[in-house]
């Protein structure tokens, strides 16, 4: 589709115990990529009334012990799970939600999208989250990650999971890495996302002192810079005493 090729992951898994947001890694990536996000609430009566059935089932299997280990490991599992998220609904007033991802990347190149796929499911795998290709459902999850509002039931299924409301921080999309301080000197731009970098290398609420160490290859011109900050920073510090003093 205009002379580039799409493909896209669907987030099937990840830990319960998060403290870090999802997507930030992936965000801070730089790779090219649409994402998609869509939250369902749902009715809590029902889910604590399903819930509660799901428990008293599955407790009634780990008493009788019939089934093999793996089974009854599993089924213990799930019966913990399940209570835990009953007194987050009841105790701590959270709401359930059902959670799907989907990430579309494109390239020009098949065997570049294909270096692609691979890295972002490394990216991801390694903050614990499982990811699936959407091998025969590549036009739902694309058009599921274009700003259409539509999620195609055909990957719904797939990339169901349940969510509590804190678990919902977590999936924040928007990560800033700007540095940015207010009072401090245009030092140039980020790399990764063109943001502009200001630093007040002398603010003692902030940083422990005021040194400061440059690196780059030879000829990057680190001497020039230095001398460039120096200079700024005499401008500035005269231009508030100057003003101050009126």
């Amino acid at each position: 589709m205009d002379n580039q090729y799409y493909s896209s992951l669907l987030i099937v898994n990840y830990y319960h115990e998060q403290i870090d947001l999802l997507l930030k890694s992936i965000i801070d990536s730089n790779i090219n990529l649409n994402l998609s996000i869509f939250y369902e609430k749902q009715n809590p009566y029902k889910i604590i009334k399903d819930l509660t059935y799901h428990i008293g089932n599955v407790g009634v299997d780990l008493k009788s012990g019939k089934d093999n280990r793996q089974d009854i490991e599993i089924a213990a599992f799930t019966y913990q799970d399940a209570r835990y998220i009953r007194k987050e609904i009841q105790v701590n007033n959270e709401d359930l939600y059902y959670l799907y991802i989907y990430i579309t990347v494109y390239a020009k190149e098949k065997k570049e999208i294909e270096y692609l796929l691979n890295k972002v499911e490394g990216i991801m795998q390694s903050k614990g989250m499982q990811l699936r290709r959407a091998y025969f459902r590549q036009e739902q999850a694309l058009k599921s990650t274009l700003p259409f509002m539509m999620n195609a039931k055909e990957i719904k299924e797939v990339s169901k999971r349940n969510v509590l409301t804190s678990g919902l921080v977590c999936t924040y999309p928007f990560v800033s890495s700007a540095i940015f301080d207010e009072e401090g000197i245009f030092i140039g731009t980020n790399l990764y996302n063109n943001s502009l970098v200001f630093i007040d290398r002398y603010n003692t609420n902030k940083y422990k002192n005021a040194n400061m160490c440059i690196f780059g290859t030879s000829g990057a011109r680190k001497i020039v810079l230095y001398k460039i900050i120096s200079i700024k920073v005499s401008i500035i510090r005269y231009i508030s005493i100057y003003y101050r003093s009126r």
